[in-house]
């Protein structure tokens, strides 16, 4: 309706899928990367969720594009299905005869039984993926577990890559599908944008659409992120009745009562569409330009100590990417006392525990869990500080008090000591109860328990901006300083600017934000400084509160 009137060659937000409009932001791309990795291993499951309108679908038809040619895809639209339906639909798609009269669970499944394997000794790999996984039946997912037991020569023919909302993550870590949960190979959240990424796709559409001037500024800009928190299908919806609005009102640019009008007439419900804050930031600004390339650079280093999840550890806790992505990890299996709690009086070593096994107290068990906490499974051996460098995670040690700690607000390695032994693990929560991970269990303890066996030290991961290597200061110069600029103005609601030299203004904002957050305050940004301003920059983070 209004392209015309914009001097546009095509409408620029519409929500059906365009390749031609196809924006894939940094998260996108670490999504693609993780469903790619995943599916170079010998079946399994893959498994991508995310809120509504994130890009969830769009990621998997990049992925299914970017496919070899000896693949065989079956795609599932509708999982609203009982088991004999999903396999006739499979075999529907991936043209397996049988016979339709006479079709049962058993005839289906021996059907594609035969043909798998027959493909395998072609040469060629199947992959069945189900969009809006989370309304699939417990029935229907072990079926496809089943499915993913066709094996031939130690080769499993068949790889299921499962799409969902958020709810999938929960339905997952119920104990009767945990033999699914154990089998997937990779898993990442899909996030929503942030503020610069939200910027980047409404120009992007707008180019691609033939804008010759900018229809909606800067601060607009701002507001639609905030209106939309970052989920491309509400950006589409704002962008495009607010255009609608200036075009009604014979205005060639937007306003930003037009964007709220607009909202206002969409009747959007955040509470029920996102289940987190909205961005404020850009944490990656030095990598935006190249973290695309960034995981086929990096993809031998990355494959090498983050490979597929280790079942004892999948198992427990069900890892998460790439998700970034939730906080919590899932109901694993507890161990309690016999009386279910400690006692209070007298807090005592693990003594009170029944079947409690203490064999993998040492650090790189520890760290090993801590990396699990995080979404990323690796090996004993390679769980070290240095390799989370590949996957931007530092480690940053320290002794604090349990108040310091509940500051810092990240779950860490702790080292728990009594008169005749020691053992690493990992404070997960700190609330009215003290949640501890040991090895592949998880188990409640008190504060005083807390305070009488940990001996104050911490090892914790968090998410590098930039490659850290010594403290910002007054008079430096460079993109990490332009980022801190860029997040503290954020931060704080200031005006954007390009600004790369650490100045006395810079230094200002530093120390407030130093003295709110109980930081030394000397305008001197070391770890703890950044550790501070990147959770509160990217809420998603594990945190222990």
């Amino acid at each position: 309706m209004y392209q015309e009137f914009f001097s546009l060659k095509e409408q620029p937000f519409s929500i059906s899928p365009d390749p031609d409009f196809l924006f894939l932001s940094d998260r996108h791309k670490e999504a693609l990367a993780h469903l790619m990795y995943g599916l170079q291993g010998n079946g399994g499951f893959v498994l991508l969720t995310g809120e509504v309108g994130t890009g969830k679908t769009t990621v998997c038809r990049v992925l299914l594009k970017d496919l070899s040619a000896d693949t065989d895809v079956a795609f599932v639209l509708n999982p609203a299905q009982t088991e004999v339906e999903l396999l006739a639909t499979i075999c529907d798609q991936l043209n397996i005869a049988y016979d339709v009269e006479r079709a049962s669970l058993k005839t289906l499944f021996d059907a594609i039984s035969s043909w798998m394997i027959h493909n395998l000794e072609k040469g060629r790999n199947a992959i069945v993926l189900i969009d809006e996984a989370q309304h699939l039946s417990f029935s229907v997912l072990e079926q496809l577990r089943l499915l993913t037991n066709i094996e031939s020569n130690n080769k499993k023919p068949l790889q299921v890559i499962l799409i969902g909302q958020t709810e999938l993550q929960q339905k997952l870590k119920e104990t009767k599908l945990r033999q699914l949960a154990q089998r997937i190979t990779a898993r990442y959240h899909l996030l929503p944008l942030n503020l610069q990424e939200t910027e980047f796709y409404i120009q992007h559409r707008l180019n691609v659409a033939g804008a010759s001037y900018p229809i909606f500024d800067a601060k607009l800009l701002k507001r639609i992120f905030k209106y939309s928190h970052g989920i491309p299908r509400l950006i589409n919806l704002i962008c495009d009745r607010s255009m609608l609005c200036a075009y009604s009102q014979n205005s060639h640019k937007v306003t930003a009562k037009m964007v709220d009008l607009a909202v206002k007439e969409i009747d959007l419900s955040f509470d029920s569409q996102v289940s987190d804050k909205p961005f404020k930031h850009i944490w990656r600004f030095a990598l935006l330009a190249i973290l695309g390339l960034f995981f086929v650079m990096q993809a031998p280093k990355i494959g090498h100590h983050f490979n597929q999840p280790i079942q004892a550890i999948e198992s427990v806790f069900k890892l998460k990417k790439m998700d970034n992505t939730s906080n919590s990890i899932p109901d694993t299996p507890e161990v309690v006392s016999q009386d279910s709690q400690l006692p209070k009086e007298t807090p005592t070593w693990f003594d009170n525990y029944t079947g409690l096994d203490l064999t993998e107290g040492q650090f790189s068990h520890a760290l090993q869990t801590l990396y699990a906490v995080w979404g990323y499974s690796v090996d004993l051996k390679d769980a070290t500080c240095e390799n989370g460098e590949s996957v931007f995670l530092q480690c940053f040690s320290d002794n604090v008090s349990l108040q310091k700690l509940k500051e810092i607000n990240y779950p860490t390695v702790i080292k728990l000591v009594n008169e005749k032994s020691s053992l690493y693990a990992v404070l997960y929560k700190a609330s009215d109860q003290y949640e501890i991970l040991i090895g592949e269990q998880k188990i409640q303890v008190s504060e005083a328990w807390l305070i009488k066996y940990w001996n104050g030290g911490i090892t914790l991961l968090w998410r590098t901006p930039f490659e850290v290597t010594k403290p910002l200061s007054f008079g430096e110069k460079g993109n990490d300083v332009a980022w801190l600029n860029m997040q503290l103005n954020t931060l704080y609601g200031l005006p954007e600017n390009n600004n790369d030299r650490f100045d006395w203004k810079l230094k200002e904002k530093v120390i407030k934000f130093q003295y709110e957050n109980n930081l030394v305050a000397d305008g001197i940004v070391g770890k703890r400084t950044l550790i501070s301003l990147t959770q509160q920059l990217e809420p998603k983070t594990p945190s222990l509160l």
